[in-house]
């Protein structure tokens, strides 16, 4: 024991010592201070006074709107085309004479292009603009023309900004920073474009027009505000005391976290570790929120959501589930020989980096892996089992290589120099055991698979493999902008959280599946509160625009579409409900199907022998015997089938509800596929953003999952009025996203009329194209030729849903004939490059 010990403590040691003497990695080069000496500063100082006073600067300030090409290398997802994009350009000129040693000086372009900000802002003032900056700020090599007269000096500066369409945009002139100065004055002219002076600080105009404001200005700051010219300033401000979206995103958020505990059921909360999951939960969540308030703080929220909630989720699932993970060695060996092989990865790259010398870094990893593979041995002779001792070793040994590249890539975070991809590996490799409890606690056991799956998706969380696998990413850590989500900027931690957001959706879907594997799920009050949250958080839709038809639609806010679906599927499953007789198998399915198809052959008999009969026997070809000996027969039959109407129809087959509701899904989301073509393919930055941005493409289906894991429960009797009703409450919930749209004035009617008849068809084609396949399905369950229901030979048979195909196709055509593209129906506005409600 003492050996075994001794050798930990050798490892241990030999990890601590190469963290310890890691060097500090050299992060990317920074630009020289500011404080450093200006060249340009320390010529003029050697200037004779008289040469400064011959001196002229000028500066020339131009706004203008920021065009396709100004905003090429702007990320995407920072455009926000409801703003304005502004670009100012202001190009500053010195006039020196021959002899000036500023002219020397600048052609020798000591410590360009790093020194050209504090050459500017030292003879000229910096400029600053306000508003969100879309872009850096670039500016052009200085040029240089030069004649007997003297040397001009020209340097251009480009700015990008965004700003509101009501927002007024500041411009502050600050003083030349250079001692002493470079000039004593500055001629300044601005060019405003789309925009008007509204005020001046410090500056009397010597030339005062529409399109032009020059003043001179001395060695002091100056400021002007410029509004748009097309923003006007209301005499009053009515303040609406009420707001709708906050009311309705109250209710909403009430309303969402009232299904969401029902959907836990009583059965849930009883057990004690359920209830210490949702306290430690409860707990957690404000502490993720610390990097909008303190910045500082924010590794203890990386900390909580990276390692605390993953040890509660894996704490909670051994508690709940019935057995221990059937883990064996093999597959330690394979979980840690992957972690040795990304281990070796960060070594090399401390390696390369120079975090540690080569030779350093191989005898440390060497004595730390030897001794702790002794020591493993040393722990388990007395067991005298040789592969046992051997296994036991091989993880000791990779354990201690991991450790060692952990603590070598701590110690690199220290200086915030570390590969940014490694970051977020990590990160992901941790929050993976998050969705691994989850679904191991959903599916109640553990399964390798779901652990692959798990850590798959994590990854995807962090970014797809094009952002993993960028040449630059696992060099040192450069200083870029994260993807955004409009103006949510996607760091690690929050992706982490929308993941989170993802998988609690996951788990209602989950455990969907697990409640309807009984029949009895159809009336659970659980499953139908689930169902709701399922279908509320589909429907939430941010606030903004939407392109549908080339036209701007306005969204409200938030929350209403969430709560007409509510509303609609209250509707669907609170209907009167005739007395059923559930089949228990398919054969009991199949004997009341035909004890159906037979006594609608009975009631299509008598009604022809009352059409028939009247002209028969009025032409003496029947006599009244003979019509009243056949009406009793089948009066007869009629009776022995029961007076009440017939609903083998309404019920659900002999199969499980989650059966059902997967097989209308898939038909839903087939019907909707077509559609999808027409409006774009969803995008993202990650699989959290995509599936947000395809949440279009799966509302419907939605409702056919409703449709069909609740379908003795929808109001109607026979798959064709069940999908009737269906059409109302999924047209009222789809409708109600445009409501701003049909009371917009600013939008023509034509235009409103084609965005309800899009809306209309998609709705029509998807619920009757689910009806008429839901009695193909009724009627195939059954052994039956579905012609025996509806004949496809006759017109008349097919006429309503034929028509109302023809409609929701005719539709869409006619909306592309007309040269015009829907894009994205249903999304809502854009976050990454758009976000879907």
């Amino acid at each position: 024991m003492a050996t075994a010990f001794g050798l930990a403590l050798v490892s241990l040691g030999a990890i601590v010592w190469c963290t310890v003497v890691a060097r500090p990695v050299a992060g990317p080069a920074l630009p020289k201070s500011t404080a450093a000496p200006n060249p340009w500063v320390a010529a003029a100082a050697r200037a004779d006074p008289l040469v400064g006073w011959d001196r002229k600067a000028t500066t020339e300030v131009t706004l203008a709107r920021a065009t396709e090409r100004d905003l090429d290398p702007v990320p995407k997802g920072r455009i926000d085309p409801r703003q304005r994009q502004v670009k100012v350009t202001v190009v500053h000129r010195l006039q020196m004479a021959p002899k000036d040693p500023l002219t020397e000086a600048l052609r020798q372009g000591s410590g360009f292009p790093g020194t050209l900000q504090q050459v500017t802002d030292a003879a000229f003032g910096a400029i600053k603009v306000g508003g969100p900056g879309l872009a850096p700020t670039t500016r052009l090599a200085p040029i240089l023309t030069s004649d007997s007269t003297g040397t001009t000096a020209r340097f251009a500066v480009t700015l990008l900004r965004q700003v509101k369409t009501d927002e007024l945009l500041k411009l502050d002139f600050t003083a030349p920073n250079a001692v002493p100065l470079i000039v004593t004055s500055r001629s300044i002219a601005v060019l405003p474009g789309e925009w008007t002076v509204l005020r001046l600080a410090g500056i009397t105009p010597e030339r005062e027009q529409e399109e032009r404001l020059e003043f001179t200005v001395g060695a002091y700051p100056v400021s002007m505000t410029l509004a748009p010219d097309s923003f006007g300033f209301a005499d009053t401000v009515v303040e609406d005391d009420f707001s709708w979206a906050t009311a309705l995103g109250v209710l909403t958020a009430i309303a969402l976290v009232a299904f969401l505990l029902r959907s836990l059921g009583r059965g849930w909360w009883a057990r004690l570790a359920n209830r210490e999951l949702f306290v430690g939960l409860v707990l957690a969540a404000p502490t993720l929120l610390i990097p909008l308030f303190a910045a500082d703080w924010s590794a203890v929220a990386y900390v909580i959501l990276f390692v605390a909630v993953p040890a509660l989720a894996l704490r909670h699932a051994g508690r709940v589930l019935p057995t221990s993970p059937p883990w064996n060695t093999r597959d330690l060996l394979v979980t840690t020989g992957l972690g040795v092989v990304v281990g070796l990865g960060m070594l090399a790259w401390s390696w390369l980096h120079g975090q540690l010398p080569g030779q350093t870094l191989l005898a440390g990893g060497a004595v730390a892996a030897v001794a702790a593979a002794g020591s493993a041995v040393a722990f388990s002779v007395d067991l005298g089992v040789r592969p046992v001792i051997v296994r036991l070793a091989v993880l000791s040994a990779e354990a201690a290589i991991g450790l060692l590249a952990l603590a070598l890539w701590l110690r690199a975070l220290l200086a915030g120099v570390y590969p940014p991809d490694s970051v977020r590996l990590v990160l992901a490799l941790g929050w993976a055991m998050i969705p691994v409890a989850a679904i191991a606690v959903a599916t109640k056991q553990w399964t390798r698979g779901a652990v692959a799956g798990a850590v798959l998706v994590s990854l995807l969380v962090q970014g797809w493999p094009t952002e993993w696998l960028d040449t630059g990413s696992w060099s040192l850590a450069v200083s870029q902008p994260e993807p955004r989500i409009g103006s949510l900027v996607l760091t690690p931690l929050v992706r982490g959280v929308l993941g989170l957001l993802l998988l609690g959706f996951l788990m209602l879907v989950l455990r969907l599946r697990r409640l309807g594997d009984e029949l009895s799920a159809i009336d659970n009050p659980v499953a139908e509160s689930t169902m709701i949250a399922v279908l509320m958080v589909l429907y939430i839709t941010p606030g903004g625009s939407t392109t549908l038809a080339d036209i701007d639609v306005p969204l409200p806010l938030l929350a209403i579409t969430s709560i007409v679906a509510w509303a609609s599927a209250r509707w669907l499953l609170s209907g009167p409900r005739p007395v059923l007789t559930e089949p228990a198998s398919h054969e009991e399915h199949r004997r009341l199907i035909r004890a159906a198809l037979h006594k609608r052959l009975l009631l299509v008999a008598e009604q022809e022998l009352y059409r028939v009969g009247r002209g028969r026997i009025g032409s003496g070809e029947m006599s009244m015997t003979d019509f009243d000996e056949r009406r009793d027969a089948l009066e007869q039959a009629l009776r022995q089938h029961g007076r009440h109407p017939e609903t083998a129809f309404a019920t659900a087959a002999g199969c499980p509800p989650w059966h059902n509701g997967v097989h209308a899904f898939a038909a839903s989301l087939l019907l909707s596929l077509p559609f999808a073509i027409v409006y774009g393919w969803p995008e993202g930055v990650d699989l959290t953003s995509f599936i947000f941005d395809a949440r279009y493409l799966i509302t419907l289906p939605a409702f056919g999952f409703l449709f069909g894991y609740f379908y003795p429960r929808l109001r109607g009797t026979q798959p064709m009025t069940k999908a009737l009703h269906l059409i109302a409450a999924a047209l009222l919930t789809e409708l109600s996203g445009y409501l701003s749209t049909l009371v917009e004035p600013d939008i023509g009617a034509f235009d409103k009329v084609q965005v309800v008849g899009i809306v209309v068809g998609q709705v029509t084609m998807v619920c009757v194209g689910l009806g008429l396949y839901w009695e193909w399905r009724l009627m195939h369950l059954a052994g039956e030729p579905w012609a025996r229901v509806r004949n496809l030979r006759s017109i008349r048979s097919l006429a309503a849903p034929a028509l109302a195909i023809v409609v929701a196709a005719g539709t869409t055509a006619a909306t592309s004939a007309a040269g015009q593209t829907v894009d994205r129906i249903l999304k809502g506005d854009q976050i990454t490059t758009t976000a879907p409600r």
